[in-house]
């Protein structure tokens, strides 16, 4: 495992060193206005497909934070571009009644016991439900990371500006939350942005 992480931890200084190149941007009008928002149970299926992650936001009407997140962060051309390119994006709104076709349940997988939810052919649950009774959530906004097959990678209860979101969206596109934690991350960021700095001077 140690010489796994040495090894990513190296991938991500090249690639953020390319970051940090000065590269030209990609054309905006190439990327949606907007984030392509889908039912849970539509993006469980959307995931499997495409082999793509799942960013999922819980949300409710009432939360403040919530409306920050859609007004300053989801409106970020980079976090609209990672999320077009490399996610399956979904909402649920944690009040709601509204009935979605997903099925829980727990695999184990490398030893630990793994939540997952795949698609089931008739309503089984509210998104109420789902956000109080199986991903337990405890605070609004929650955002959550889900594997191509619906296996729940983490959440958080939390606001995110665009910069932070960014650096989650490309650590989990990339499967680094397999062989690093996130803080070894940020620190290959960190030790990339440095050499880029150096190399510039």
């Amino acid at each position: 495992m140690k010489l796994r992480t040495t090894a990513a931890t190296t991938m991500m200084v090249l690639w953020a060193s390319a970051a940090f190149s000065g590269e030209p941007a990609k054309n905006e009008s190439s990327i949606p206005p907007e984030v392509n928002w889908k039912r849970f149970d539509v993006a469980l299926e959307d995931a499997r497909l495409a082999g793509k992650h799942i960013m999922v936001d819980v949300y409710t009407d009432w939360c403040g934070w919530c409306k920050r997140l859609d007004r300053e962060t989801y409106t970020d051309f980079t976090v609209r571009e990672v999320l077009a390119e490399s996610f399956i994006s979904s909402k649920i709104k944690g009040d709601s009644p509204k009935r979605l076709n997903v099925t829980p349940r727990i695999v184990t997988e490398g030893g630990k016991q793994l939540l997952q939810f795949v698609n089931s052919d008739a309503p089984t649950m509210s998104e109420k439900e789902l956000t109080q009774r199986q991903l337990r959530v405890k605070g609004y906004p929650t955002i959550m990371f889900f594997s191509a097959d619906g296996k729940l990678i983490t959440q958080m209860a939390t606001f995110l500006n665009a910069n932070q979101l960014e650096k989650i969206l490309n650590f989990v596109k990339d499967d680094l939350y397999e062989v690093m934690s996130y803080p070894d991350y940020l620190e290959s960021l960190r030790v990339a942005e440095e050499q880029a700095s150096k190399t510039k001077s």
